[in-house]
C-alpha cells in the first residue's frame, strides 16, 4: 500500500515537471528575445554593467557570425553533450511523448542533409530529436553529429543565442550548412524546407507540405555530394490548432513576405491554451537518397533530383501512415 502511494506521488510530481518544462519552452520561444535583452539593460545600471558591456561587445564585434560560420570559436566548443543530455528534456519528451524511429543506417563516413516535414507550429520534433539527446539520437545513429538549423534572426538576441548554440543549433544559411558539412565525416544538418509558409498551414491531420518551390536544399546536396534523408514527424501538425481568421492569415502572410518569418497564433489545451495538445509525436527517419556530386548543378538537374526526393518522401509517409491514424487514401499534398 505504501509503495503504491509513493508511486502515485512520484507520478504526480513527474506530471508537474512535464508541464513546467513545456511551459518554459513555450515562454522561451515567445519571450526568448525580449526577456534576456531587458535583463541586460537593467543590469547596465548595476555594478555588473562592465561585464554586460564586455559580453555585448564580444557578441557584436567578434561573435556575431559564429552561428553561421564558426569563425573565431570553433563549432565543437559551442556544442555541449552535457547540455543536450540534461534531464529536463526527458520530461519534455514524455509530455507528448516523442519517439524517434530509424528505418535505415546512416554511414558515419558521410555527411547528410536531413529534411524534416512538416514544420508544424513550433517544429517540436526537430528540437526534441535533434537539439537534445532525449530520444537517443546519437545512440540510434552512432558517429553522426546532427546539427539542427534555424532562422538567422533567432541568433540576434543576446544570452538566448548562447544556449541555442550549446544545443548545437545553427543558422540555416548556405554558408552555415556548408561550414558544418565541411567539418568532416558524420557531420550532418537538419533543415525544415517548408519554413514559415508551411507553418501557416499547420492544422491537426493536415498533410500540406510547402515543397514545390523549396529546392535550395537539393542544390546544396548536389554541390556537396551529401545524401538527402527524408524525415517525417507524424503528429507534428496535431500539437496545436490555429484560428482560420482571414484577417490573421493576411497579417501572417504579410509578415512572411516582408520579414521572411511570421508569428504563430495558435490554440493549445492547458494553461489558457498555451500548452500543446498531448499528442504522440513520432519522427521517422527514412533511408538516405544518394546524390551525385555536381559542383555547378543546372536547373534541370536540380528539378530532376527534387522530383525524385518528393517520391522518396511520399513513399516514407505511405509506408507508415496506417500506423499513425491515416487511411490508405490519404496522401501528402505538395504545394
Amino acid at each position: 500500500m505504501l509503495g503504491n502511494l509513493k508511486y502515485l506521488i512520484q507520478l504526480a510530481k513527474d506530471e508537474h515537471y512535464k508541464r513546467a518544462v513545456v511551459t518554459i519552452f513555450i515562454l522561451a520561444f515567445f519571450c526568448g528575445h525580449i526577456a534576456p535583452t531587458l535583463l541586460l539593460l537593467l543590469l547596465l545600471s548595476t555594478a555588473l554593467a562592465p561585464l554586460v558591456v564586455v559580453y555585448l561587445s564580444w557578441v557584436l564585434v567578434f561573435d556575431w557570425k559564429s552561428p553561421a560560420t564558426g569563425w573565431l570559436w570553433p563549432f565543437s566548443l559551442r556544442r555541449s553533450h552535457y547540455c543536450r543530455s540534461a534531464r529536463l528534456f526527458n520530461y519534455f519528451r514524455d509530455f507528448f511523448p516523442v519517439k524517434l524511429v530509424k528505418t535505415a543506417e546512416l554511414d558515419p563516413a558521410k555527411n547528410y542533409i536531413l529534411a524534416y516535414h512538416p514544420h508544424g507550429v513550433l517544429a517540436v520534433g526537430v528540437f526534441v530529436n535533434f537539439a537534445t539527446e532525449a530520444t537517443g539520437c546519437s545512440q540510434l545513429f552512432p558517429g553522426i553529429s546532427i546539427w539542427p538549423m534555424t532562422m538567422p534572426i533567432v541568433f540576434s538576441a543576446p544570452v538566448s543565442r548562447e544556449w541555442l548554440m550549446l544545443l548545437g543549433v545553427r543558422s540555416v544559411t548556405s554558408r552555415g550548412c556548408r561550414s558544418i558539412l565541411a567539418k568532416g565525416p558524420g557531420h550532418s544538418v537538419t533543415i525544415v524546407p517548408g519554413g514559415t509558409r508551411e507553418m501557416l498551414e499547420a492544422q491537426p491531420k493536415a498533410l500540406k507540405i510547402a515543397i514545390r518551390k523549396k529546392k535550395g536544399f537539393i542544390r546544396l546536396a548536389l554541390e556537396t555530394g551529401s545524401p538527402v534523408v527524408p524525415v517525417y514527424g507524424f503528429g507534428e501538425n496535431d500539437l496545436f490548432d490555429q484560428p482560420k481568421s482571414s484577417l490573421l492569415r493576411r497579417f501572417q502572410r504579410y509578415c512572411t513576405q516582408t520579414f521572411g518569418m511570421s508569428f504563430p497564433f495558435y490554440q493549445g489545451k492547458e494553461l489558457a491554451g498555451m500548452l500543446p495538445h498531448r499528442t504522440p509525436l513520432t519522427t521517422v527517419v527514412g533511408k538516405p537518397l544518394a546524390m551525385p556530386h555536381v559542383e555547378y548543378p543546372s536547373a534541370e538537374q536540380v528539378d530532376k533530383w527534387h522530383a525524385i526526393y518528393l517520391d522518396e518522401l511520399s513513399a516514407l509517409f505511405n509506408e507508415h501512415k496506417l500506423d499513425h491514424g491515416y487511411t490508405s487514401e490519404q496522401n501528402l499534398e505538395f504545394f
